[in-house]
Protein backbone atom coordinates (compact mmCIF):
# COMPACT_ATOMS: atom_id res chain seq x y z
CA UNK A 1 0.00 0.00 0.00
CA UNK A 2 2.78 2.43 0.82
CA UNK A 3 4.68 1.51 -2.30
CA UNK A 4 1.59 2.20 -4.40
CA UNK A 5 0.94 5.41 -2.46
CA UNK A 6 4.15 7.26 -4.02
CA UNK A 7 6.75 5.86 -6.15
CA UNK A 8 5.95 6.92 -9.27
CA UNK A 9 7.95 10.40 -9.77
CA UNK A 10 11.85 9.70 -10.56
CA UNK A 11 12.62 13.08 -8.64
CA UNK A 12 11.26 11.05 -5.28
CA UNK A 13 14.54 8.54 -5.96
CA UNK A 14 16.77 10.85 -4.04
CA UNK A 15 19.53 11.00 -1.49
CA UNK A 16 19.36 11.77 2.52
CA UNK A 17 23.44 11.44 2.38
CA UNK A 18 25.81 9.60 0.32
CA UNK A 19 24.33 6.15 1.33
CA UNK A 20 20.73 6.54 2.26
CA UNK A 21 18.25 6.19 -0.25
CA UNK A 22 14.48 6.91 -0.32
CA UNK A 23 12.78 4.33 -2.23
CA UNK A 24 9.08 5.67 -2.13
CA UNK A 25 7.06 8.44 -0.21
CA UNK A 26 3.46 9.93 -0.18
CA UNK A 27 1.78 12.67 2.50
CA UNK A 28 1.93 9.73 5.43
CA UNK A 29 5.08 7.70 4.71
CA UNK A 30 8.83 7.27 3.75
CA UNK A 31 10.18 4.02 2.95
CA UNK A 32 14.37 4.57 2.69
CA UNK A 33 16.92 2.23 2.30
CA UNK A 34 19.24 3.00 5.02
CA UNK A 35 23.17 3.89 5.00
CA UNK A 36 24.99 4.96 7.36
CA UNK A 37 22.38 6.72 9.54
CA UNK A 38 20.99 5.79 13.18
CA UNK A 39 17.04 6.21 13.89
CA UNK A 40 18.10 9.43 15.74
CA UNK A 41 19.56 10.74 12.87
CA UNK A 42 16.71 9.95 10.70
CA UNK A 43 14.13 11.22 13.10
CA UNK A 44 16.05 14.37 12.65
CA UNK A 45 15.87 14.81 8.83
CA UNK A 46 12.33 13.54 8.84
CA UNK A 47 10.30 14.18 11.43
CA UNK A 48 12.63 17.80 12.63
CA UNK A 49 13.42 15.98 16.30
CA UNK A 50 15.82 13.62 16.84
CA UNK A 51 14.02 12.74 20.70
CA UNK A 52 10.83 11.65 17.93
CA UNK A 53 13.60 8.52 17.20
CA UNK A 54 11.10 6.00 18.61
CA UNK A 55 8.62 6.70 16.08
CA UNK A 56 10.82 4.69 13.77
CA UNK A 57 12.08 2.22 15.93
CA UNK A 58 8.37 1.53 16.58
CA UNK A 59 7.34 0.93 12.98
CA UNK A 60 9.91 -1.45 11.90
CA UNK A 61 11.36 -4.72 13.54
CA UNK A 62 13.77 -4.56 15.92
CA UNK A 63 16.97 -3.94 15.06
CA UNK A 64 15.74 -3.15 11.07
CA UNK A 65 17.32 0.13 11.46
CA UNK A 66 20.83 -0.88 9.56
CA UNK A 67 22.45 -0.56 6.36
CA UNK A 68 21.26 -1.52 3.38
CA UNK A 69 18.14 -2.74 4.92
CA UNK A 70 14.29 -0.95 3.82
CA UNK A 71 12.59 0.47 6.69
CA UNK A 72 9.09 2.77 6.59
CA UNK A 73 9.46 6.18 8.53
CA UNK A 74 5.55 7.56 9.42
CA UNK A 75 5.38 11.28 9.05
CA UNK A 76 2.56 11.72 11.08
CA UNK A 77 0.81 9.72 14.30
CA UNK A 78 -2.40 8.95 13.38
CA UNK A 79 -3.44 7.32 16.56
CA UNK A 80 -1.66 9.63 20.02
CA UNK A 81 -4.25 7.50 22.18
CA UNK A 82 -2.60 3.90 21.19
CA UNK A 83 -6.21 2.56 21.22
CA UNK A 84 -7.18 0.08 18.07
CA UNK A 85 -8.84 -3.34 17.53
CA UNK A 86 -7.82 -5.36 19.85
CA UNK A 87 -6.78 -3.57 22.96
CA UNK A 88 -4.90 -0.26 24.28
CA UNK A 89 -1.78 1.04 25.44
CA UNK A 90 -1.12 1.48 28.80
CA UNK A 91 1.72 3.38 30.90
CA UNK A 92 3.00 1.63 33.88
CA UNK A 93 4.66 4.30 36.48
CA UNK A 94 7.27 1.78 38.83
CA UNK A 95 7.25 3.31 42.42
CA UNK A 96 10.48 2.85 44.27
CA UNK A 97 11.25 4.32 47.88
CA UNK A 98 14.68 3.51 49.49
CA UNK A 99 17.92 1.98 48.31
CA UNK A 100 20.30 0.13 49.90
CA UNK A 101 21.67 -3.56 51.11
CA UNK A 102 19.59 -3.44 54.50
CA UNK A 103 17.34 -5.97 53.11
CA UNK A 104 14.44 -3.54 54.38
CA UNK A 105 11.01 -4.64 52.19
CA UNK A 106 10.63 -1.27 51.03
CA UNK A 107 14.53 -0.85 49.92
CA UNK A 108 15.89 -2.01 47.06
CA UNK A 109 19.70 -2.94 46.73
CA UNK A 110 21.60 -1.33 44.02
CA UNK A 111 22.03 -4.39 42.58
CA UNK A 112 18.32 -5.24 41.91
CA UNK A 113 18.26 -1.40 40.73
CA UNK A 114 21.03 -2.54 37.73
CA UNK A 115 19.10 -5.46 37.16
CA UNK A 116 15.42 -3.78 36.64
CA UNK A 117 17.31 -1.49 34.69
CA UNK A 118 19.59 -3.48 32.24
CA UNK A 119 16.42 -5.44 32.23
CA UNK A 120 14.70 -2.91 30.51
CA UNK A 121 17.52 -1.68 28.58
CA UNK A 122 17.93 -5.02 26.59
CA UNK A 123 13.93 -6.03 26.48
CA UNK A 124 13.50 -2.31 24.20
CA UNK A 125 11.67 -0.51 26.54
CA UNK A 126 11.90 2.75 26.92
CA UNK A 127 11.99 4.97 30.38
CA UNK A 128 10.25 8.36 29.44
CA UNK A 129 9.58 11.36 31.79
CA UNK A 130 6.40 11.77 33.85
CA UNK A 131 5.75 14.92 32.06
CA UNK A 132 5.59 12.88 28.72
CA UNK A 133 2.01 11.44 30.35
CA UNK A 134 0.47 14.92 29.85
CA UNK A 135 -0.28 15.01 26.21
CA UNK A 136 -0.72 11.02 26.21
CA UNK A 137 -3.73 11.43 28.85
CA UNK A 138 -5.61 14.39 26.74
CA UNK A 139 -4.96 12.26 23.38
CA UNK A 140 -2.56 14.87 21.83
CA UNK A 141 0.65 12.74 21.82
CA UNK A 142 1.69 9.25 20.93
CA UNK A 143 4.00 7.62 23.23
CA UNK A 144 6.73 5.10 22.30
CA UNK A 145 4.95 1.29 22.56
CA UNK A 146 6.88 -0.52 25.61
CA UNK A 147 6.78 3.04 27.34
CA UNK A 148 7.88 2.91 31.11
CA UNK A 149 7.61 5.90 34.37
CA UNK A 150 10.12 5.87 37.24
CA UNK A 151 9.24 7.58 40.56
CA UNK A 152 10.88 7.64 43.55
CA UNK A 153 8.96 8.66 46.91
CA UNK A 154 9.59 9.89 50.02
CA UNK A 155 12.86 11.87 49.46
CA UNK A 156 15.62 9.37 51.00
CA UNK A 157 19.24 10.30 50.78
CA UNK A 158 19.71 7.16 48.97
CA UNK A 159 18.26 8.17 46.00
CA UNK A 160 21.12 10.96 45.24
CA UNK A 161 23.82 8.38 46.74
CA UNK A 162 22.50 5.12 45.34
CA UNK A 163 19.75 5.87 42.16
CA UNK A 164 21.06 8.76 40.82
CA UNK A 165 24.41 7.07 39.71
CA UNK A 166 22.38 3.92 38.14
CA UNK A 167 20.08 6.41 36.29
CA UNK A 168 23.05 9.00 34.77
CA UNK A 169 24.93 5.60 33.72
CA UNK A 170 21.65 4.21 31.98
CA UNK A 171 20.34 7.87 30.96
CA UNK A 172 16.84 7.21 32.32
CA UNK A 173 14.48 10.19 33.58
CA UNK A 174 12.98 9.71 36.99
CA UNK A 175 10.80 11.94 38.85
CA UNK A 176 11.29 12.39 42.91
CA UNK A 177 8.29 12.44 45.09
CA UNK A 178 9.62 14.71 48.01
CA UNK A 179 7.78 15.45 51.62
CA UNK A 180 8.93 19.00 52.31
CA UNK A 181 9.42 18.40 56.26
CA UNK A 182 11.82 15.63 54.95
CA UNK A 183 14.03 17.42 52.90
CA UNK A 184 17.62 19.30 55.14
CA UNK A 185 16.11 17.12 57.65
CA UNK A 186 17.60 13.60 57.10
CA UNK A 187 16.43 13.41 53.54
CA UNK A 188 17.51 15.05 50.30
CA UNK A 189 19.66 17.95 50.87
CA UNK A 190 18.92 21.43 48.57
CA UNK A 191 22.51 20.64 46.84
CA UNK A 192 21.49 17.37 46.39
CA UNK A 193 18.38 18.30 44.58
CA UNK A 194 20.02 20.66 42.50
CA UNK A 195 22.31 18.54 41.46
CA UNK A 196 19.91 15.98 39.97
CA UNK A 197 17.87 18.64 38.47
CA UNK A 198 20.21 20.01 37.17
CA UNK A 199 20.81 16.80 34.85
CA UNK A 200 18.33 16.84 32.94
CA UNK A 201 17.09 13.46 34.20
CA UNK A 202 15.62 14.22 37.43
CA UNK A 203 12.37 15.94 38.15
CA UNK A 204 11.33 16.89 41.84
CA UNK A 205 7.76 17.22 42.70
CA UNK A 206 5.70 17.22 45.86
CA UNK A 207 5.13 14.44 48.08
CA UNK A 208 3.06 15.87 51.15
CA UNK A 209 4.81 17.72 54.00
CA UNK A 210 4.26 15.94 56.67
CA UNK A 211 3.97 12.22 54.52
CA UNK A 212 0.62 12.33 56.56
CA UNK A 213 -2.81 10.45 55.15
CA UNK A 214 -4.69 13.21 53.25
CA UNK A 215 -7.71 10.92 52.65
CA UNK A 216 -8.99 10.21 56.66
CA UNK A 217 -9.45 13.18 59.41
CA UNK A 218 -6.93 12.52 62.25
CA UNK A 219 -8.45 12.16 65.66
CA UNK A 220 -10.32 15.39 67.22
CA UNK A 221 -10.12 17.37 63.99
CA UNK A 222 -13.32 18.64 62.37
CA UNK A 223 -13.90 19.03 58.98
CA UNK A 224 -12.39 23.13 58.78
CA UNK A 225 -9.75 21.77 60.49
CA UNK A 226 -9.09 18.67 57.91
CA UNK A 227 -9.47 21.40 54.84
CA UNK A 228 -6.75 23.14 56.70
CA UNK A 229 -4.55 20.38 56.98
CA UNK A 230 -4.97 18.92 53.06
CA UNK A 231 -4.41 22.90 51.78
CA UNK A 232 -0.96 23.22 53.52
CA UNK A 233 0.14 19.73 52.59
CA UNK A 234 0.12 20.57 48.96
CA UNK A 235 1.16 24.59 49.39
CA UNK A 236 3.57 24.25 51.49
CA UNK A 237 5.65 21.75 49.95
CA UNK A 238 4.50 23.41 46.18
CA UNK A 239 6.09 26.79 47.47
CA UNK A 240 9.04 25.49 48.73
CA UNK A 241 10.10 23.22 45.47
CA UNK A 242 9.06 26.61 43.89
CA UNK A 243 11.87 28.60 45.83
CA UNK A 244 14.27 25.43 45.36
CA UNK A 245 13.39 24.76 41.99
CA UNK A 246 12.48 28.25 40.32
CA UNK A 247 9.88 26.45 38.94
CA UNK A 248 6.54 25.25 40.15
CA UNK A 249 5.49 21.50 40.30
CA UNK A 250 3.22 20.17 38.33
CA UNK A 251 2.79 16.52 39.75
CA UNK A 252 1.75 15.19 43.22
CA UNK A 253 2.48 11.83 44.52
CA UNK A 254 -0.27 11.16 47.45
CA UNK A 255 1.05 9.77 51.12
CA UNK A 256 0.19 6.31 51.20
CA UNK A 257 -1.33 6.51 47.74
CA UNK A 258 -4.39 7.95 49.42
CA UNK A 259 -6.81 10.49 47.98
CA UNK A 260 -10.49 11.50 47.88
CA UNK A 261 -12.41 14.52 46.25
CA UNK A 262 -11.29 17.49 48.43
CA UNK A 263 -7.66 16.53 48.01
CA UNK A 264 -7.99 16.42 44.41
CA UNK A 265 -9.61 20.11 44.34
CA UNK A 266 -6.84 21.04 46.35
CA UNK A 267 -4.14 19.95 43.89
CA UNK A 268 -6.10 21.74 41.14
CA UNK A 269 -6.61 24.85 42.70
CA UNK A 270 -2.57 25.00 43.17
CA UNK A 271 -2.53 24.01 39.49
CA UNK A 272 -1.13 20.90 39.85
CA UNK A 273 -1.93 18.43 36.91
CA UNK A 274 -1.18 15.08 38.00
CA UNK A 275 -2.05 13.18 41.22
CA UNK A 276 -0.25 9.32 41.85
CA UNK A 277 -1.26 6.65 44.19
CA UNK A 278 0.34 3.80 44.87
CA UNK A 279 -2.98 1.12 43.31
CA UNK A 280 -1.00 -1.65 40.92
CA UNK A 281 -1.92 -1.16 37.32
CA UNK A 282 -0.52 0.37 34.23
CA UNK A 283 -2.77 3.64 32.89
CA UNK A 284 -4.51 3.84 29.52
CA UNK A 285 -4.75 7.00 27.92
CA UNK A 286 -8.07 7.40 29.42
CA UNK A 287 -7.32 7.11 33.02
CA UNK A 288 -8.02 9.69 35.26
CA UNK A 289 -5.18 12.61 35.36
CA UNK A 290 -5.49 12.74 39.29
CA UNK A 291 -5.65 9.14 40.30
CA UNK A 292 -2.89 7.69 38.37
CA UNK A 293 -1.88 3.98 39.06
CA UNK A 294 1.72 3.20 40.15
CA UNK A 295 3.12 -0.22 40.90
CA UNK A 296 5.89 -0.59 43.87
CA UNK A 297 8.94 -2.09 43.59
CA UNK A 298 9.14 -3.93 46.49
CA UNK A 299 13.35 -5.24 47.71
CA UNK A 300 12.15 -8.78 48.65
CA UNK A 301 10.71 -9.83 45.22
CA UNK A 302 12.74 -10.93 42.57
CA UNK A 303 12.63 -10.45 38.57
CA UNK A 304 9.74 -12.16 37.88
CA UNK A 305 7.49 -10.01 39.74
CA UNK A 306 9.67 -6.76 38.18
CA UNK A 307 8.71 -8.19 34.83
CA UNK A 308 5.37 -8.73 35.13
CA UNK A 309 4.58 -4.81 36.36
CA UNK A 310 5.80 -3.75 32.96
CA UNK A 311 2.00 -4.20 31.29
CA UNK A 312 2.73 -1.87 28.23
CA UNK A 313 -0.34 -3.29 26.33
CA UNK A 314 -4.11 -4.51 27.36
CA UNK A 315 -5.74 -6.56 24.94
CA UNK A 316 -9.10 -6.45 24.55
CA UNK A 317 -11.21 -8.90 26.36
CA UNK A 318 -12.96 -11.70 24.16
Amino acid sequence: MLLHGGCSSPGIYSALSASSRIIAKDSEFVVLRVGKENARTLARHYLDDEELYWIIEDANPSGAIKPGNEIIIPLKTDNPTGIDYNGYQTIPILCYHRFGNRGDRLEVSPKQFRQQLEFLKKNDFRVIPLASLLGFLKGEQALPKRSVVITIDDGHRSIYKEAFPLLQEFGYPATVFAYSDYMNNGGLRTNEITAMVKSGLISIQPHSKTHGNLAVRQGGEDRKQYQRRVRREVVVPTKKLTQYLGQKPRFYAYPFGDSNEYVIDELQANGLLLGLTVQPHANAAFAYPYLLHRTMIFGDRDMKTFKASLVTYKSREK
